[in-house]
């Protein structure tokens, strides 16, 4: 059997990067950067004021107290979006708003708080150093600067700068989509009532719900029935109108050998056995230069191989250099043995105290019990043949 690293790493080997697209920054949230961002304009674009007060020349305030305030005229008024139209001498001050533009002469303002408006005077009740409150041209970006480098994750921050850039649109690596296509006659859809031999088709809209988790655009497919020529139609259907191909079923040692027929005529695919627990049997290959990816029939095991072989493979495709969730250490609560020889991803409830990480696991860890990953919030790892104790540290990772 290939262990977790060596499968993953053979897998990733064979994983391209989609090409860049243009699209408008409101279409781009969870994409990737395809190229070097500079900065066409200083931001802010001029000295403006961090608060409503007052502009004045802060020397003229320099010994203000609420024993001894310092009195000052007020010539202007600055809105923000309007210039101004007075330069500050000394002894005078311009109300001002947050935003608005500093007007020439004055180098500090005073806060509303602090003062006292009476007619065309204003006192002034405290001090105010040079530059205070103010915010200066190209203070967050200066004109010419690399604001945003290619290969960056596109997240609200990102599109709000964008905007501040005048940029409605950006080069961004394709969204991946990505087909996925429950397979197997004892499955049965929603809304449908359970007749003997079925269960409810699961696999399908969690692992649907998995890529777009990951960012990417999923392509419910519906099922394939235990039949060659529907499945195949089916897959290259898929294939046609998607970047990756995602099936659950039909592919561990002795099932029924459709999906294993099906996959083999449609590219070089490897059926592989990993050293891990859930999730075995496993399937992935390319055809027509796409990849695909047969997962376990088994709830758990088909979400658990998406966690830890597809998702790393979808974010490679979407242009993502960070493949993978980051693991650490975790304090365990209870005493584990894995009797297994493979490494065990058991489904723990991890949480935070005193500055370290906490994990026990979710109660019985059978791939087909759903319900343990529902009360999980991450996985700890335990090696083969490993018994631990309560108090030890185990490798622990969140998951989506």
């Amino acid at each position: 059997m290939l262990t977790v690293e060596e499968a993953r790493q053979r897998m990733l080997e064979t994983i391209g990067v989609l090409p860049t697209e243009t699209r408008g920054i409101l279409d781009c949230l969870g994409t990737i950067l395809a190229e070097d961002l500079y900065a066409s304009e200083n931001i802010p674009p001029f000295n403006n004021s961090a608060m409503d007060g007052f502009a004045v020349i802060a020397a003229d305030v320099s010994n203000a107290s609420k024993a001894r305030p310092v009195e000052l005229s007020v010539v202007e008024m600055i809105q923000a979006g309007y210039a101004p139209a007075t330069r500050i001498q000394q002894g005078s001050a311009a109300r001002i708003m947050t935003g608005a533009m500093m007007p020439e002469g004055a180098d500090a303002v005073v806060m509303k708080e602090v003062t006292e408006l009476e007619g065309d005077k204003v006192s002034i009740f405290e001090d105010v150093e040079k530059d205070e409150n103010v915010r200066f041209t190209g203070e967050s970006v200066k004109h010419g600067d690399l604001v945003m480098p290619k290969g960056k994750l596109i997240r609200p921050q990102e599109i709000a700068m964008l905007a501040s850039l005048n940029r409605s649109e950006i080069q961004v690596y394709k969204r991946p989509k990505v087909a996925v296509v429950s397979t197997g006659d004892e499955l049965t859809p929603l809304g449908e009532p359970l007749t003997a031999g079925k269960i409810r088709d699961s696999n399908r809209y969690g692992i649907c719900a998995q890529v777009a988790e990951a960012g990417c655009d999923p392509i419910d497919m519906g099922i394939a029935r235990d039949n060659e020529a529907e499945t195949e139609e089916k897959f290259r259907e898929a294939l046609a109108g998607a970047d990756a191909l995602i099936t659950s079923g039909g592919v561990s040692v002795g099932e029924f050998d459709v999906v294993k027929a099906v996959l083999s005529r449609l590219g070089e695919i490897n059926f592989w056995r990993v050293a891990m627990k859930p999730g075995k049997p496993q399937a992935y290959g390319i055809a027509d230069g796409k990849p695909i990816f047969g997962l376990p029939g088994n709830p758990v095991s088909s979400l658990v191989v998406f966690e830890l072989f597809v998702r790393p493979a979808l974010l490679k495709m979407a242009g993502h250099s960070e493949l993978l969730r980051p693991t650490f250490k975790a304090v365990l609560e209870e005493n584990i043995s894995n009797r297994d020889g493979r490494v065990s991803f058991m489904r723990s409830i991890i949480t935070s105290r005193d500055g370290k990480y906490y994990a026990k696991t979710t109660g019985p860890q059978g791939s087909g019990i759903l319900h343990s990953l529902v009360l999980a919030n991450g996985f700890i790892v335990v090696p083969a043949g490993a018994t631990i104790a309560a108090g030890e540290e185990v490798e622990a990772q969140f998951m989506g």
